[in-house]
């Protein structure tokens, strides 16, 4: 049957970029490292990052699906995404990612792959896989959306000296967890988005880790204003752990193709501008983290099927 062949094509896809993820994960390093207390396994994006982590609401790409998995019902057709960023000041991190989903009897499929290296040594990797269901439409592109997400990781590194206090001797380490993602969002209006999300729900290891360090839980939630496709104002808090933060962003649609973005939090200031080819885009992002620290990055998105019209 020709649906049949087309889901069949559609899974091939998505089995090839899983298994690029997989390979960038088998190949962690290690080297020297303290002994970390606590592990943040959230994932960001070139166009989170421009618009100063204030996303969620939006979430309109398919890397929601690692920051909002609800956002990924905004991904039509087949949707392919990879990015790289760099962390100036002699630490890292150096972050690459990849991404693919595709829309399927009404449901988005989403799957990713991620590595983090560090100039200490310390190498992190995670897979994911998600999905996404609109469970109320409504007039003039209205709806309710949630969606649900499981990650796997890994932090890899060596210990030089050992943790006396915590009974763990110098050596190489790992430490692997599996965690589940809920997100949820609501546009009341089709100028209005409305988001909550929880990231990392579980904090407990598995398989072969040497031993535990918990992934920090993430919760966010935010509300964002889109005005007539021209312009995006976005807020977002998120709470990790014991920490709580403000990000603020804004996007601006100009005649070309080309969206600019801004975006702050916690002093912290970011830019970066995405140009819209239809069956393409492309992003950069710069953001100072820190006094005499830059991070910059940069990211492709490739669709087959993309609806006319169609802004994500």
């Amino acid at each position: 049957m020709k649906v049949s062949r087309s889901i069949r094509q559609n899974l091939k896809i998505l089995q090839r970029l899983v298994a690029a993820a997989a390979a960038l994960i088998v190949l962690s390093v290690a080297a020297s490292a303290e002994m970390p207390e606590r592990f943040d396994g959230t994932i960001s994006s070139t166009r989170s990052m421009a618009l100063g982590g204030a996303f969620s609401p939006l979430a309109d790409d398919i890397t929601a699906l690692v920051i909002n998995p609800a956002g990924l019902i905004n991904t039509s057709g087949i949707a392919l995404y990879g990015d790289y960023m760099e962390t100036g000041g002699g630490a890292g991190p150096y972050e690459g990612k990849l991404f693919a989903g595709f829309k399927r009897w009404g449901i988005v499929f989403g799957a990713a792959g991620s590595r983090k290296s560090y100039d200490d040594g310390t190498v992190e990797g995670q897979l994911s896989g998600g999905f996404a269901i609109n469970i109320k439409s409504g007039a003039a592109g209205s709806f309710i959306s949630i969606g649900g997400a499981l990650r796997a990781g890994r932090v890899a590194f060596d210990l030089d000296d050992p943790c006396i206090s915590c009974g763990v001797p110098g050596g190489r380490y790992a430490y692997n967890a599996l965690t589940a993602d809920l997100g949820m969002m609501i546009r009341p209006l089709p100028f209005i988005s409305i988001s909550a999300s929880t990231e990392n729900i579980s904090e407990t290891g598995f398989g072969s880790g040497d031993y535990y360090i918990p992934w920090d839980r993430t919760v966010r939630y935010g509300v964002a204003w889109l005005h007539e496709d021209r312009f995006t104002i976005s807020w977002e808090r998120r709470q990790t752990g014991d920490r709580e933060t403000d990000h603020f962003g804004f996007g601006l649609r100009t005649a070309l193709p080309l969206e600019l973005m801004a975006g702050m939090t916690s002093e912290r200031v970011f830019g970066g501008a995405r140009w819209d080819g239809h069956r393409w885009r492309a992003s950069v992002v710069f953001g100072q983290e820190a006094e005499n620290v830059i991070t910059a990055g940069a990211s492709i998105e490739i669709f087959f099927n993309r609806p006319e019209g169609l802004y994500q």
